[in-house]
């Protein structure tokens, strides 16, 4: 026949021999799960899956798996190393970072510096400024008594300095008079007569001084003193002013500085910023694990790429497992949270585990649509219902499918409880 080719049977041999073990399998499964309904419909069961604690090991930056540790079905504490990506390029970035932070670090004390030196100089225009002020006030106070003796020097002595005079030389010269009657009559000696005299004569010159006022080198001297004081007054003034330039030129550097400062401590901070995000990212190269448990699954090599959030393996803790179902409202009836039920697993064949019901849902799941001859027209709601394994020898694994018969389960476990 035409159909029938040695050839292409030969070539295609291995194809053929997949398809029929494909087929097979599929018939097994067909097989299984209508025998998996049958016992379910016969013993009045619940079909559910076993889960247990599971954390998947995702990688929060991309790179190539440098190193994995362990091996799917190994034991590991919480903490242990799991799997190591490449860490090249981040290494040198932290170096880039460390040898910016010291950089900004140094441009920190820098700034620091020129602030403390700017600081000090305006401190030093403020002294300048006080001594100048000083020395204005001081040169006011010496005009002001060069002015007021050029004044007496210009205008003479006063009215009340005149009238004193002459009425002291008009005593002495009575006095005078009559001690000359009494030297006459030789009741006062000659020396008495004479000392009389030079204090007349003396008045009198008092007074011919107080009438004609300062001679005309006392008053170029007066005026001269004046004329000195008051150029002090303008040299101080100009030194105030030249401090006070000075101060204002120091307060300005100071806020120059302290910019300075801020900029400096701004790229500080942000190369720190910088660094940190870098180490934490260095210390996420390591996936560690998050829990004691069992590497369940390692879903990369060592030199595979991987990306952000890529899932590395899972590690599971299978202390406990608990199988899930939806329970229909019908079958309520009697189940209680604490009772203990029967467990069949497929992966056990005629062995029986002991679940305990640890939670029924409150509110209902979804809403199933029974045949009418069942239930008329009404639809039948559905509770979800978990129900804890022990797993003492860590046999059982996630995804087993679990027959539950409710009908056989004890209520021994509810009593001592209640």
């Amino acid at each position: 026949m035409k159909w029938f080719n040695r050839d292409w049977i030969k070539k295609n041999l291995k194809m053929l021999i997949i398809g029929l073990v494909v087929s097979f399998g599929f018939l097994a499964v067909i097989v299984i799960s209508f025998g998996i309904n049958d016992d379910a419909m016969l013993l009045d069961a619940t079909q559910g899956m076993v889960y247990a604690k599971d954390v998947s090991l995702n990688t929060k930056i991309p790179g190539r798996i440098a190193t994995v540790f362990v091996e799917e079905g190994q034991e590991v504490k919480a903490g242990d190393p799991i799997v190591e990506i490449s860490s090249e390029e981040l290494v040198a970035k932290e170096s880039q970072l460390l040898a910016l932070v010291e950089q900004a670090k140094a441009g920190v004390g820098a700034s620091e510096a020129v602030l403390e030196m700017a600081n000090g100089n305006y401190t030093l225009a403020q002294a300048r400024i006080e001594q100048a002020t000083a020395g204005v006030e001081a040169s006011k106070s010496q005009r002001d008594m060069a002015k007021a003796v050029n004044d007496k020097a210009s205008n003479g002595a006063r009215s009340q300095q005149v009238a004193q005079a002459e009425s002291a030389f008009t005593l002495w010269q009575s006095t005078y008079n009559r001690a000359v009657i009494l030297y006459d009559g030789g009741a006062i000696s000659l020396q008495k007569l004479e000392e009389i005299q030079t204090q007349m004569v003396v008045s009198e010159q008092t007074l011919a001084m107080a009438r004609e006022g300062a001679r005309e080198e006392d008053k170029d001297a007066a005026f001269a003193q004046l004329s000195m004081a008051e150029s002090g007054i303008v040299a101080s003034e100009a030194l105030l002013s030249q401090a006070i330039e000075g101060a204002n030129i120091a307060l300005a550097q100071v806020n120059q500085a302290q910019a300075g400062l801020l900029a400096s401590q701004g790229k500080l901070e942000q190369a720190i910023a910088g660094l940190q995000e870098v180490q934490v990212y260095l210390k996420d190269t390591v996936i560690t694990a998050p829990m004691d448990g069992i590497v369940t699954t390692i879903n990369s090599d060592e030199g595979e790429l991987v990306s952000t959030g890529t899932s590395i393996g899972t590690v599971s803790n299978l202390d406990k497992c608990w199988v899930n179902v939806n329970l229909d409202e019908d079958k309520l009836n009697g189940l209680k949270e604490g009772q203990s039920v029967d467990v069949k697993l497929l992966a056990f064949e005629g062995q029986t585990f002991t679940g305990t019901v640890v939670t029924i849902n409150k509110l209902p799941d979804f809403a199933i649509k029974k045949a009418t001859n069942d239930n008329g027209n009404f639809d039948i709601i559905s509770f979800g219902v978990k129900i804890e394994l022990e797993n003492y020898e860590e046999t059982l694994r996630p995804g087993m499918t679990a027959i539950i018969d409710f009908n056989l389960g004890s209520e021994k476990d509810v009593d001592e409880k209640l």
